[in-house]
């Protein structure tokens, strides 16, 4: 049975092939960005709601990093994000723990890593992680200043294959995608999942929860720069 591409299909397919029944946690309808646009008509505020939604599971400290790419076209809210992003983005995530860095920059579009410092420091601080980047060229030792300048020169000859470890992906998983391990591949829920599927399926669902969290806050609160500066 081929996977339709929707996180309870893909789920139930894993599931299915690996043996394994439901008890991991469901996440019902997911909620998005488009059910609570239109709370926020003020520019920055929209700039903010967006970000708090895209960037969920790092603010929650559930994941150390999430990639965003910000595109110029018009959004359900009526705004284009990233006009919104060059004229505000700067002064966006002052108070934040969210930092962002550019990975790539086109004319009309831009991918960010959006990263919490601290989680990022201690995800590059284990050897699992040191050992797989050293093998991917990185220098050593691993600050995270200089880790996250070879990440963005990778992103010059495309999107490189070790961003999951910094997603928070598991390594088995972005190992098995990068073939370095024969584990099967199980199916694709966030990401593509090899090997034993439950702890990949159990983390998926809690960074899709923590999203749907936030986004349950900003419908009911509306303080998108407080949430912003949460952790």
């Amino acid at each position: 049975m081929l996977c339709c591409g929707k996180p309870d299909c893909c789920r139930e397919n894993i599931l299915q092939k690996s043996g394994l029944d439901d008890s991991v946690p469901r996440v019902d309808r997911e909620l998005t960005w488009v059910d609570v646009a239109g709370l926020f008509p003020a520019p920055q505020e929209c700039l903010a709601a967006f970000f708090a939604i895209a960037a969920a599971e790092v603010l929650s400290g559930a994941k150390p990093a999430n990639l965003i790419r910000i595109v110029n076209r018009r959004l359900p809210c009526g705004r284009r994000m990233y006009q919104l992003w060059q004229k505000y983005g700067s002064d966006l995530l002052k108070n934040s723990p969210l930092s962002a860095k550019p990975m790539q920059t086109e004319e009309d579009s831009v991918l960010l890593l959006i990263y919490r410092s601290d989680l990022l420091e201690r995800r590059l601080s284990g050897r699992t992680m040191q050992a797989f980047l050293a093998r991917q060229g990185y220098p050593q030792s691993l600050s995270l200043e200089k880790t996250l300048q070879h990440l963005q020169k990778s992103f010059g000859r495309g999107v490189p294959h070790e961003v999951g470890m910094f997603l928070g992906y598991p390594a088995k998983d972005v190992k098995g995608f990068m073939a370095q391990v024969s584990e099967p591949w199980q199916g694709r829920g966030m990401w593509r999942i090899y090997g034993p599927p439950t702890r990949s399926l159990r983390l998926s669902d809690l960074y899709r929860t923590k999203r749907q969290e936030m986004i349950s806050k900003l419908s009911t609160e509306r303080f998108p720069f407080q949430l912003l500066q949460a952790a």
